[in-house]
């Protein structure tokens, strides 16, 4: 990945408000605000029934109600309400504060810091693996060197499957779109157009050795010869103006890993 540049400004931060959730003694969820917008995100855990089975149905049922409750409500209105409403079966703790780049990823993030839900690899969670190992394994075989394995829903997908997996991402090329810090989605890559994508490459220096790997934009153009047409050139482009595009010859070794598909966090101070 590239490193740091001291010639890029910081992302722009702002405060979020947050307070944790507790259902039967323990931390189950999350709700996470802007005092300035008004704009709120809420996430819950999933596994009521691992949780706890008795009690299960009504704390789903609970969880689901408070989402549309500050719909009706307003953000305000509705943080007054639980904060003098809920019941022993589920409860918030005082608010305290956040830096945040995006409500929903901020959510995420401290969701995880807070909640411990059970793990059902490729059901609710994915693993976040190392960058190396992205490039060995598929599936399974990759997951078992997964650092941690973490909540996840990805956007446009009914459910998760063992061809994504998660990365933290060291560096700032990709931004804004892609937060130095932030853990992200990727899909393995098995072929198809990959032209206006971001993906993590690895150009590969022998045959012994990993080679160096980078998370850029790809860009190619084409031309026609005899045999048919190939790559005129392919550039690996960053988002951040403060670095250089990557160079990708037709003679060089390499190969595309993983298509990126989302943030799923970003980092939280």
């Amino acid at each position: 990945m590239s490193l740091p540049s001291d010639t890029t400004a910081p992302l722009e931060t702002h405060t979020a408000e947050y307070r944790v959730f507790q259902a039967l003694g323990e931390n189950c969820g999350v709700v996470v605000t802007d005092p300035q917008s008004g704009a709120c995100a809420m996430r819950f855990r999933r596994d009521w029934d691992d949780f706890a089975p008795e009690e299960a149905e009504v704390l789903q049922a609970l969880a689901e109600d408070l989402p549309l409750k500050q719909q009706e409500l307003g953000t305000d209105a509705f943080l007054n309400w639980i904060d003098g409403n809920l019941s022993n079966t589920l409860s918030v703790e005082p608010p305290a504060q956040a830096l945040c780049l995006d409500l929903e990823r901020t959510a995420q993030a401290l969701y995880r810091r807070y909640v411990h839900s059970t793990v059902h690899r490729f059901q609710t969670h994915l693993p976040l693996i190392p960058i190396d190992l992205a490039a060995g394994g598929l599936g399974q075989d990759r997951a078992a060197g997964a650092r941690e394995w973490i909540e996840a829903e990805v956007p446009g997908r009914r459910g998760l499957s063992d061809d994504l997996f998660l990365v933290r991402i060291h560096g700032r090329s990709m931004e804004p779109e892609i937060p130095d810090g932030s853990i992200c989605v990727f899909r393995s890559y098995y072929g198809g157009s990959r032209k206006g994508g971001i993906f993590i490459v690895q150009r590969i220096a022998t045959m012994d050795e990993g080679g160096e790997f980078t998370l850029k934009r790809y860009e190619s153009t084409k031309q026609v010869t005899a045999e048919g047409w190939s790559h005129a050139s392919i550039r690996m482009q960053p988002e951040n103006p403060g670095f250089s595009s990557w160079a990708l010859r037709e003679e060089d070794r390499w190969v595309t890993i993983a298509q990126f598909i989302s943030v799923l966090e970003d980092p939280v101070a």
